[in-house]
């Protein structure tokens, strides 16, 4: 089986079904274990009944990692089709979710070149201006300088910054740390 890995097209969808297997597993590991101890001993008073209530501990913890993926979105596969003609060679990266104290931002679609870190929001309650203030405030704090940060959430004006900075012949000395910061700092 085909690893998406995070930043590529259908990332979400990916993990989401890896969450859940994993949260389903753990729980039913769990199960398991605390059954056989009833069985072997008639009773829940048993040391198997103790390691199952600490089996789900962890299972909690993937749990709530399932409901983060099951609540994203991700790249629909329309805008898909509508973004990629115009990337070109661009460091692109697909289906961030980025957590700040205040708020959620999903951005399906994310460029970097130039030092302009360019994203799309499709969701009309996405308070942009506070996802490029969370950007800058993370990118500062990573001693990454000078970089513009711009999120749009009307698509043509996207396709036509992509194009845009397509054009650019410049050499990016801050691609790999742009992309490397908003990766760690999604979901």
């Amino acid at each position: 089986m085909h690893r998406i890995k995070k930043g590529q097209y259908g990332y979400i969808k990916s993990q989401r079904k890896m969450e859940i297997i994993k949260t389903v597993s753990l729980f039913l590991l769990s199960l398991a274990i605390y059954l056989c101890g009833y069985w072997t001993t008639g009773t829940n008073k048993n040391l198997l009944t103790v390691v199952a209530i600490l089996g789900c501990l962890p299972a909690s913890k993937c749990a709530v990692n399932m409901i983060m993926f099951i609540r994203a979105k991700g790249c629909s596969e329309e805008l898909y089709q509508k973004i990629n003609p115009h990337t070109g060679d661009l460091a692109s990266l697909y289906d961030s979710v980025l957590t700040s104290y205040d708020s959620t931002f999903e951005i399906p679609h994310m460029v970097f070149r130039g030092n302009n870190l360019v994203g799309i929001a499709v969701n009309p309650k996405c308070k942009t201006a506070a996802c490029e203030k969370h950007l800058q405030s993370m990118c500062s704090q990573n001693n990454i300088k000078d970089v513009n940060i711009k999120i749009f959430q009307d698509i043509p004006k996207y396709l036509n910054r992509l194009d845009q900075l397509g054009e650019l012949s410049c050499e990016d000395t801050q691609t790999e740390a742009v992309l490397a910061l908003v990766k760690a700092i999604s979901l």
